[in-house]
């Protein structure tokens, strides 16, 4: 199987959130996590107006330099101490929720001679990363005093490990902690990140703060929203394509024959007997990437289900009809680019980013 990147559509897309962001006074980090941090993908965002890149991993920071790339990383994944020196050479700005870790930065920080900026992290309902509102003053009074430290503002995180939606309440909750701490500090702290791609959609009704002034953003750019029923405030283009090779094309009765347990995977699948149906089977499987983040582009091609290696799709009402040899394509949503990009036995097709011209979507003005 391979994916398609567009790194042309890419541009257009980081380019029509900069100037939603732009236009509220917010800065986007682009979020290049999801594509390993390859550096085609970081370059279309630069391409697009993005001045400042967002990485999970280190391994990934590493490869951006290695390629030339110069601009500001901010490293979202909250840094282990032991990494203290690779953070600080490889990365201007890192999000963090543990006094140690930020004692750790300053010191590799002071070894180096340079100065790390610090995002200090609280916890507004999602439970992942992030001090609770009442430590956080403590954790930024010593942030502050640490040498080889910028603690240049506070953010949050949510709807990613459980799925809360960011809010008006949830993220006013973080500028009311930001504000409490300046009063306490006598500071005025320079960015407040207000989360990430699902807070677009405050941000297009007008329920985000003032003083939010940057987001970050993977998601947006590379597959859109991620609640299809409501469009971004920016004209998007696709810029993913999973393609995989039929192996197997065959009429079988849609229900098991036999006892039945769990499956590979330790799931027990519930099959409903449809009566013989057309099935193909692709060289795609959970090996490779995300299934339950494929969408068939084929009319009447449905996904059955998958194993380590293989993909099963009903195919009855496929048009045109499916067989061996054929190619089908998928659009994938985040989860899926995410693992197939990370996947080495996927090949990765990047399509490089082409001079304005009849035929492709100009970059919004």
């Amino acid at each position: 199987m391979r994916i398609e990147v567009d790194c042309q559509a890419i541009r257009h897309n980081a380019a029509g959130v900069v100037k939603a962001c732009a236009a509220r006074g917010i800065e986007v980090a682009g979020v290049t996590k999801a594509c390993c941090g390859h550096p085609a993908v970081a370059r279309a965002m630069l391409a697009g107006g993005i001045s400042l890149l967002a990485e999970s991993r280190l391994s990934n920071v590493r490869r951006l330099r290695e390629a030339g790339i110069k601009a500001r990383v901010m490293l979202l994944r909250l840094p282990r101490p032991s990494q203290a020196a690779d953070v600080v050479r490889l990365a201007q700005m890192s999000l963090n929720s543990e006094v140690e870790t930020v004692r750790a930065l300053s010191r590799a920080a002071q070894a180096q001679g340079r100065t790390h900026q610090v995002i200090l992290m609280v916890e507004t309902g999602d439970r992942r990363e992030g001090l609770m509102p009442a430590q956080a003053l403590d954790a930024a009074r010593t942030m502050l005093g640490l040498p080889g430290i910028d603690l240049a503002g506070v953010g949050t995180n949510v709807a990613c490990i459980s799925g809360v939606l960011p809010s008006r309440e949830n993220v006013q909750s973080l500028v009311d902690v930001a504000e409490s701490i300046e009063q306490a500090l006598g500071i005025r702290f320079r960015v407040i990140s207000g989360g990430n791609t699902y807070n677009l959609d405050l941000l297009d009704d007008d329920e985000i703060s003032p003083r939010v002034n940057q987001l970050r953003i993977g998601h947006g750019i590379l597959v859109g929203p991620p609640t299809p029923h409501k469009p971004l405030p920016f004209l998007f283009r696709p810029a993913f394509n999973v393609v995989g090779e039929v192996i197997e094309a065959q009429t079988k009765p849609s229900a098991p024959e036999g006892q039945t347990f769990l499956d590979a995977f330790g799931h027990a699948p519930q099959w409903e007997d449809l009566g013989d149906r057309r099935r193909a089977i692709l060289a795609i499987g959970h090996q490779d990437l995300r299934i339950e983040g494929l969408r068939p582009r084929r009319p009447g091609v449905t996904i059955i289900g998958a194993s380590s290696d293989h993909l099963v799709l009903d195919v009855t009402e496929a048009v045109p009809p499916v067989c061996v040899g054929d190619e089908l394509e998928f659009d994938p949503i985040y989860a899926a680019v995410a693992t197939a990009m990370a996947s080495i036995d996927v090949r990765r097709v990047v399509k490089p980013m082409e001079t304005e011209r009849r035929g492709v979507c100009p970059l919004p003005t």
